[in-house]
């Protein structure tokens, strides 16, 4: 499967045929986290909230391999969009590198924590076990879901994003199908959901072996790399990228805990649960719309990398508006549906009180979220990390914080997703103001 001409002068059928198959994969792994939810509410709202507590932790190695991600795709683009091929080798194969130390460390550490932790996010009672249990397999899951996260980046990177879309879809698929064998059939409960996903990653990692050992897209792997200054010289384009896109979802997967924490003050189990499924269904919402933003990026890097700040400012300007329309579209849906979704999750009634006006409130911060996502990539493709990671940091960050300090005190359960929209609007304002300031014709130079 070969990867897409990123010069190609068609440019709105490029951004499509870019973007549309990491749509397609980030859709998957919505579906799929949501599918892993109907599952595990089944066993009761103390599983769903174990789980709904463990997955944030999960989230530390994820931040890595996305900023190691966001920074390998944007550098190997621009290198090839400059026809430099070779650095584009060397640096995807030093950041692999890089990850896989990572993942293993991060893994152990993930590891010999799962006992403790979960007390200390605030799970309490029935809570406890399962949420030890999930966090046991999953820290052998978080590792190698950021080696994974890296691949998928590199192929997208490298115009080939329908090669990670079919991954994606061989990796969630193969998820959803033993979820239910391992949780129900082999009668593993919690920790069955977390084994699938192990073994779906192994399966998907092994095609990422041969995909990539055998040179099959455009960049080859090497082993035979550079050391000491030399590798930091090469990978400084990926982590001076990837580093504050690492520290924004760092931030983020602490303000998460801390929302559960929150959540578990308030509202106990079922406030947990409550909240694990509205963040939930905000990931089945904007997800694609986040693949959809990231597989555009690929187009946008090669473009700047080439020097043209018009096909540039033309490539952001189709982004944004897809991207915000199908933010509308999910936010209608959400508003309409709201109860139905609630109860697919959980027939429990104190679950369904919370969730539902929680959901209403965050909804309408769809299209704010969106925005930001196309801001933020644009960012990271002109090579504005700085900015780029104050605008990531703001929804779950600098914004969220202080409002999570005034909201909740007065609206108890529902200040947490009113402190959420808020923090995204926010966001999207400052998103709105960036992209109008680098999208007008006078400023196109903005981008050179």
């Amino acid at each position: 499967m070969q990867p897409l001409d990123l010069g190609d002068p068609a440019l709105g059928r490029l951004i499509l045929r870019a973007a549309l198959p990491a749509v397609c994969g980030l859709s998957i792994n919505a579906a799929h986290q949501g599918v892993d939810a109907l599952f595990i509410g089944q066993l009761g709202a103390e599983a769903l909230a174990a789980v709904s507590l463990a997955l944030p932790l999960a989230g530390v190695t994820a931040a890595l391999g996305v900023g190691l991600g966001v920074g390998c795709a944007t550098a190997i683009g621009r290198r090839l969009g400059a026809g430099d091929q070779a650095a584009a080798e060397r640096i995807a194969s030093l950041a692999m590198a890089l990850c896989m130390g990572l993942a293993v460390v991060l893994a152990l550490l993930l590891w010999a924590g799962h006992r403790a932790l979960p007390e200390l996010l605030g799970a309490r009672g029935g809570v406890i076990a399962p949420a030890q249990a999930y966090l046991a397999v999953m820290a052998l899951s978080a590792g190698l879901g950021m080696v994974q996260i890296l691949c998928d980046f590199t192929a997208i990177g490298e115009g080939n994003a329908r090669f990670s879309m079919m991954t994606l879809f061989l990796c969630f698929g193969l998820n959803i199908v033993l979820d239910p064998l391992l949780i129900f059939g082999l009668v593993l409960g919690v920790p069955g959901a977390a084994l699938a996903t192990v073994l779906a990653q192994l399966v998907t990692l092994a095609v990422y072996v041969r995909y990539f050992a055998r040179g099959a897209g455009r960049l080859r792997l090497r082993l035979h790399l550079p050391l000491g200054r030399a590798a930091l010289t090469e990978l400084w384009p990926v982590l001076r990228i990837g580093l504050p896109e690492t520290g924004a979802l760092l931030v983020a997967t602490a303000a998460s805990l801390l929302l559960y924490r929150m959540a578990a003050g308030l509202a106990g189990a079922e406030g947990l649960a409550a909240l694990g499924i509205v963040l939930r269904l905000l990931v089945l919402a904007t997800l694609p719309i986040e693949g959809f933003c990231l597989g555009a990026q690929a187009v946008l890097a090669h473009a700047a990398g080439a020097g043209n700040p018009a096909r540039l400012a033309r490539a952001a300007g189709i982004v944004a508006a897809i991207a915000c329309g199908a933010a509308v579209a999910a936010m209608a849906v959400a508003l309409w549906a709201a109860q139905p979704l609630i109860a697919a999750f959980s027939a429990d009634p104190v679950v369904h009180a919370l969730a539902v006006p929680a959901l209403w409130l965050l909804a309408p911060a769809f299209p704010a979220i969106a925005l930001r996502l196309v801001a933020q990539i644009t960012l990271q493709a002109t090579e504005r990390a700085r900015l780029a990671a104050v605008l990531g940091l703001a929804p779950m960050g600098w914004l969220l914080l202080p409002l999570l300090a005034v909201l909740p005190a007065h609206w108890g359960f529902s200040g947490l997703a009113a402190s959420l929209c808020l923090a995204a609007f926010g966001a999207g304002l400052g998103a709105a103001v960036i992209l109008w300031r680098l999208l007008r014709p006078r400023n196109e130079g903005v981008f050179a």
